[in-house]
């Protein structure tokens, strides 16, 4: 794998060698959520009062020599550096491919819960999952193709030289990741069902490698993820089901097992609802812990801005035995 990707990143040098970037465009842009939680139990009396912002800055131009770049940076609440992103297009010999060096998501954590949700998911507000997230928010190679041979079929990949090392590096460092992580890829496949109009499919597999060291005593060194999901859309209403399964070797070997179901319904051009549900069981070591969470939540949009409800519930929340959770959340947020 190794060797296979020191070859392809060769052949992009050579393609983008010897060439300048044509003016292009920076832009700012950026969002803004102010919130009201509630939650039930002994958080009762916490601080309901949140805020989450988001700014991130892009630029865009092409080479002379017709491959176009694009270029993002995001930064924290506290407006720090955070996920950084380069994506080449019309690279030669890719066709209608991707290319891109970036930390922002991984494929299988953009597919981690595809369920229709008109707000939030049933975990955001109670809870802890352990679902599918690969390597997100490492700094790796990324190659994605919208339209695989002209079959509708959307290709995502991705290879991490070492999982959990973070975003990029400056410029010729290095950087470390701690427990003897090793190399990790991830891929995924998205598209309709020919002949069913709003059906869609799709799937993901992540594999994250580990030392021995890390994992003494385990049968499987490496981590394993991997996810299918099913939505069918018409007119106003949508529904969809999931099932997600993540193994972590170790001593004790862990594995998840999810499911998600959800449905969702337009009112109108600016008002939907929904009801979504997980269960997520925890193995380890012969014992079994069955997480429950469900919630039903609104959203009422007025061009940028987003008013949003979401009421949920846990049962053996965050895999503990009899530690139920509720919450009532109100956001607003804005797009700018």
């Amino acid at each position: 794998m190794k060797n296979i990707t020191k070859v392809g990143l060769s052949a992009l040098a050579g393609a983008l060698a010897f060439t300048s970037v044509n003016a292009g465009e920076m832009s700012i842009s950026g969002s803004m959520e102010g919130s009201f939680t509630k939650k039930g139990g002994m958080n009762t009396s916490s601080q309901p009062l949140g805020m989450d912002k988001e700014l991130s800055i892009t630029g865009s131009g092409e080479l002379d020599n017709g491959v176009g770049v694009a270029y993002k940076q995001t930064t924290t609440d506290a407006l720090a550096f955070s996920d950084s992103e380069l994506v080449f297009t019309g690279v030669p010999f890719l066709g209608d491919a991707s290319i891109a060096l970036t930390s922002t998501g991984s494929p299988i954590s953009a597919i981690d819960d595809v369920t229709p949700t008109a707000f939030e998911e049933a975990n955001a507000t109670v809870g802890s999952i352990d679902d599918v997230n690969g390597s997100d928010g490492t700094y790796g190679i990324r190659y994605t193709l919208a339209d695989a041979f002209g079959t509708g079929v959307k290709v995502d990949a991705m290879y991490f030289y070492q999982h959990g090392a973070g975003d990029a590096n400056a410029d010729n460092g290095t950087a470390s990741a701690d427990n003897g992580n090793e190399e990790g890829y991830e891929i995924t496949l998205q598209g309709s069902v020919p002949m069913v109009d709003g059906l869609s499919l799709g799937a993901g597999y992540a594999m994250l490698a580990n030392s021995a060291q890390a994992t003494a005593n385990s049968d499987d060194e490496d981590d394993h993820e991997g996810t299918i999901y099913a939505k069918y859309s018409v007119g106003a209403l949508s529904v969809g089901a999931q099932r997600g399964v993540v193994s972590q070797p170790g001593a004790n070997d862990i594995s998840y097992d999810s499911t998600y179901l959800g449905i969702s319904y337009a009112v109108s051009d600016n008002l939907s609802v929904s009801y979504n549900e997980i269960e997520s069981e925890k193995s380890q070591e012969g014992t079994f812990v069955e997480q429950d969470m469900d919630s039903i939540s609104i959203s009422y949009t007025m061009g940028g801005m987003t008013i949003g409800f979401v009421d949920a519930e846990a049962d053996n929340a965050s895999y503990t035995v009899g530690k139920t959770q509720s919450a009532r959340s109100v956001s607003l947020s804005v797009a700018f």
